[in-house]
């Protein structure tokens, strides 16, 4: 095993023991999860900042995926330009409706949960942040990847 293969399932161990594991809603234990953490931002239609989203996304050979709940998942709208941020989870080859949505009306961040409720053969799995109501198969630019796992 890789060095950083071995971290990884290492930390999904210790996050089963301190309850993260209750995301799993079903699946085995025995089957090793993976989660990514990545950051990513939009630039708002009309020039400047747009909208910014954490995540932490776990996926697992059964292919049930989830937001990692000991990890902070947020979304931020960083302007008001009458685009709210939107995020979107691409799972078992189709987009989630809205999981979090914020606009500059909210004071900081809105945290985003989800969770399958089922696996799939399918186990690419992407948090996608969108500016208005942009969906990321619209292809216009007001969407960018934020995390993705397999």
């Amino acid at each position: 095993m890789t060095n950083r293969l071995i971290r990884r399932v290492s930390a999904v161990a210790v996050a089963a023991v301190l309850g993260g594991g209750v995301a799993l809603a079903g699946a085995s234990p025995a089957q090793a999860a993976g989660c990514y953490t990545d950051t990513a931002s939009v630039a708002s239609p009309k020039g400047g900042a747009g909208a910014t989203a954490k995540a932490t996304l776990c996926v697992n050979s059964a292919g049930y995926a989830w937001l990692d709940t000991n990890s902070t998942n947020t979304v931020t709208d960083k302007q008001a330009d009458g685009y709210a941020a939107r995020v979107y989870v691409y799972w078992a080859q189709d987009y989630t409706s809205a999981i979090a949505v914020d606009d500059t009306s909210n004071a900081g961040s809105v945290r985003m949960y989800w969770q399958s409720n089922r696996g799939t053969p399918y186990l690419w799995t992407g948090v996608y942040l969108c500016l208005g109501y942009s969906r990321p198969e619209d292809y216009n630019g007001r969407c960018v990847l934020v995390v993705y796992g397999s």
